[in-house]
């Protein structure tokens, strides 16, 4: 049995393989599961995995156990064909939903590394385009299968439910079939009839999205300042945009790779609470003496 470790008022760490792990989190306790998994790319000794795809999803299948109905789930990663299995491999073996595919761009105007980055645009043996971004995979589920099921298990009509927002004209219209095929979700004015004659709320069937009004799927943000015991460590102030956009305060976020620990520092910074699973010893003394003095 893994002994969850205490590190803060916010912050807990568990020092194990995620796969034995996970499945001592409380199921739909996490409003957001964000995971930098190893790439496979030869980074360092532990990047280099077989069966790679199957390593991934076990890990995602359980993970997926413990997010909220309305929660969030993002996975970093760099290689865009790799990206193209585990994609397929999610649609194929979980409940996930696609979303949205952020691109993390790390060359951008403002950067200050925009100028050590030059250095290798204009390197004449590339004979391509040097990639200068990795990419975020952003997934919810889809829950309008329970207004499906309510109806039924009510014996109510989709008429009837319409009927409590005519057109202007009085005439029926096709918002609530629009809703239960997922073509659009709930207002808050729309989800006063559901919750009347289905019993279902808002948070229910929408995912939870605060619209900061500040970012599309292009993000500018700097790489992370130099780590000294990890190569590729996620930048804070990118990992609170993904906390401020899918989060609220005293929500649970969950990181099963959680490298040295920086989405709770993020989560911490942000008044959330945060739940850490890493495997590596090194990382996890890390996070100890890092997180243990917030």
């Amino acid at each position: 049995m893994h002994k969850p470790i205490k590190l803060n008022e916010r912050t807990t760490l568990y020092e194990g393989n995620s796969i034995e792990i996970l499945p001592n989190i409380i199921d739909k306790s996490c409003q957001l599961i964000c995971i930098d998994p190893p790439y496979n790319i030869g980074k360092d000794t532990w990047d280099n995995i077989d069966n790679y795809i199957d390593f991934i999803l076990s890990s995602i299948e359980i993970a997926e156990k413990k997010l909220k109905d309305n929660g969030s789930f993002f996975i970093f990663h760099n290689n865009m064909e790799t990206i193209a299995d585990l994609m397929i491999a999610i649609r194929n073996r979980t409940n996930l939903v696609f979303k949205q595919m952020i691109t993390w761009n790390k060359r951008f105007h403002e950067s200050s590394k925009k100028g050590f980055m030059d250095g290798f645009i204009v390197k004449n043996k590339l004979h391509n385009w040097n990639k200068m971004c990795e990419y975020i995979l952003f997934y919810t589920f889809d829950n309008t299968y329970k207004l499906r099921k309510q109806r039924k298990n009510k014996g109510i009509s989709q008429l009837t439910i319409s009927r409590e927002i005519p057109s202007k004209t009085g005439k029926l219209t096709g918002w609530y079939s629009n809703i239960e095929l997922g073509k659009n979700y709930p207002t808050k004015e729309t989800i006063k009839p559901i919750t009347k004659h289905l019993g279902l709320k808002y948070e229910d069937i929408v995912p939870k999205y605060n619209n900061l009004k500040t970012h599309h799927s292009i993000w500018d943000y700097d790489i992370a300042p130099r780590c000294q015991i990890h190569l590729t460590p996620k930048p804070i102030e990118l990992l609170k945009n993904i906390i401020l956009h899918t989060t609220d305060e005293d929500d649970v976020i969950l990181d099963c790779f959680a490298g040295t620990g920086s989405i709770g520092v993020a989560a911490f910074q942000t008044k959330r609470k945060c739940i850490l699973i890493e495997k590596e010893s090194k990382y996890c003394n890390y996070i100890k003496k890092n997180l243990s003095l917030l």
